[in-house]
């Protein structure tokens, strides 16, 4: 036997690198906002009580709520789409659909089809490896049950379109894609999930709402999309030598960071951009630099309390420690936040 030959294996859909280490299936911005309403578009909208009310393409995020909180394609429309644009090639691993109620009636996609396309003018069906056959994906039974489809191989593309082909009445879709950078090695590190623990997450200074013990702000709740009254950092001073620290017990590769806000009894918060800094020992620390102007590089964080705003980190960090610095903030100084990369086997 040959032990040298070259092999290539093909990773389930989830996942890639040589030896399928990365994960590839984090949610790649419809429901939490990283991809922006300008990035979703369709074949046609439904306007409904006698045009005032429109179900347009951004409203299709997975778990929306509200009266109307999903996109329908308009009734004559024969051959309904819908579209996002990544804005750049993304490897797509997978899709959850979700229908929605229109005055009261549950309506959703029964099955559909994918396609996907680089410049947003020649497209390629998604199909049965190795023929010519589309495949038709299993959609949605009722209007609130989100449904997982994955992709293996994974689609490499920056538009990827949805194709109903059967629906129940109309064409109502909300929805979620799955995946990953290109390069892989840009998964939640465990801010959002827990993994994470409160002991790793430290911060310069904590505010009280009210001085009260109750209202407490600490470091630990900077948690992406925690909820609650106090779901949140914020810093006990409003200056820019403020910081929120990760300690992720050893040296991490980290791509990316998402931000949000968040709201302290009614008042909207959030940061407007910050600096990165990283440290190995917790003690000499660097700013991450804008390599062509060889300064600090100051990122652009959030313009609302809600929306995740997403930053990839190019070159990577490689540290065991990752501070955020607030540069510019509205209201306090307040952050909800998760990183993104990948434990390298070094």
């Amino acid at each position: 036997t040959d032990l040298v030959a070259n092999y290539s294996c093909e990773c389930p859909g989830e996942y890639m690198g040589r030896n399928c280490q990365y994960k590839c299936s984090g949610p790649l911005g419809m429901e939490g906002g990283i991809i922006s309403n300008q990035q979703i578009t369709a074949s046609s909208t439904h306007r409904a009580l006698f045009g005032l009310q429109k179900w347009y393409p951004y409203f299709a995020r997975l778990n929306k709520k509200g009266l109307v909180n999903a996109w329908t394609a308009a009734e004559n429309d024969r051959w309904p789409w819908i579209q996002i644009n990544l804005q750049r090639r993304m490897r797509v691993t997978g899709v959850i659909t979700q229908g929605a109620k229109r005055i009261g009636s549950p309506e959703y996609v029964k099955s559909y089809k994918v396609a996907y396309s680089d410049d947003g003018k020649t497209w390629r069906t998604y199909k049965v490896k190795g023929t010519d056959e589309d495949i038709i994906f299993r959609g949605n039974i009722d209007n609130n049950t989100p449904f997982a489809n994955s992709f293996t191989p994974p689609i490499e593309a920056q538009y990827v379109r949805i194709y109903p082909q059967v629906c129940r009445r109309h064409c109502t879709l909300r929805m979620e894609l799955l995946g990953c950078e290109l390069t892989g090695c840009s998964e939640p590190m465990g801010m959002k999930s827990g993994h994470i623990q409160d002991y790793q997450i430290t911060a310069s200074s904590i505010f009280r709402t009210l001085n009260m013990d109750m209202f407490t702000w600490e470091p630990g709740k900077a948690r992406l999309d925690k909820q609650g009254k106090v779901n949140a950092w914020t810093s006990g001073h409003s200056d820019q030598s403020q910081w929120l620290q990760v300690d992720m017990l050893r040296p991490t590769k980290v791509t990316g960071v998402i931000t949000q806000g968040a709201k302290d009894f009614g008042h909207v918060q959030f940061v407007g951009s910050y600096k990165l800094a990283y440290s190995n020992n917790g003690e000499r620390w660097f700013i991450y630099q804008d390599e062509k102007q060889k300064k600090d590089r100051v990122f652009q964080g959030n313009f609302d309390n809600d929306t995740h705003r997403k930053n990839v980190i190019d070159p990577p960090i490689y540290a065991r420690f990752i501070r955020i610095l607030p540069w510019s903030w509205y209201g306090r100084i307040t952050l909800r936040a998760e990183l993104l990369g990948c434990q390298e086997e070094e």
